[in-house]
């Protein structure tokens, strides 16, 4: 692999800021290995997850029941319940490991009576929201501006994995996935990295 600068460096090297001592207090800590599924759309989801280590992937299904990935989320970083907006067309989302993860679980109900009793935790949540809200509208930028191998390196470093050797879990259908290119040509711009 060749060198190469990346200007958006990787969200998640970054450590995870901590979780507001109310929240760490009602939640429970939960540890998967790579490659282990955290929830599938068959799954009864009452939790929100906030990431203290570890990378995971969060897709749903195509119509016809292919896997795609549309995220990546690492330390700092939450996903889980969205019927926190209400579950109009089904929650059919699943997570899956790349890394060993370790993450902070709270229920729906206990997570929406803190936030609407502590401020300093609407704060804290409405800053992830919005980096991860950031961090889609890079993504699509990414797929709308640079050539094909930017996008696959900007990928790769994502999820830290620099030297091309992206986690067995993150297949080039994924890739694909999260860089709006075909699997056979991201699996041609992998062989020249």
């Amino acid at each position: 692999m060749h060198d190469r600068a990346i200007p958006n460096p990787s969200h998640h090297a970054e450590s995870a800021p901590e979780l507001p001592g109310c929240l760490r207090d009602h939640g429970r800590r939960r540890r998967y290995v790579a490659g282990a599924y955290v929830y599938r759309p068959v799954d009864q989801m009452t939790l929100i997850y906030f990431i203290s280590a570890g990378t995971v992937k969060i897709g749903s299904y195509s119509p016809e029941g292919r896997e795609v990935v549309y995220d990546t989320a690492g330390p700092g970083d939450f996903f889980g319940n969205l019927k926190y907006l209400g579950n109009r067309g089904g929650f059919q989302e699943f997570v899956r490991a790349l890394t060993e993860v370790e993450v902070d679980t709270l229920d729906l109900v206990t997570f929406k009576r803190i936030l609407a009793t502590q401020p300093s935790v609407q704060e804290w949540f409405s800053r992830l929201m919005v980096k991860r809200w950031a961090r889609a509208e890079a993504r699509l930028y990414r797929i709308s501006a640079l050539r094909p191998l930017e996008r696959l390196r900007q990928v790769l470093c994502e999820v830290g994995d620099d030297d091309a050797r992206a986690p067995e879990v993150l297949t080039q259908s994924d890739l694909a996935n999260l860089t709006g290119l075909t699997r056979q040509t991201v699996a041609k711009l992998l062989r020249e990295l």
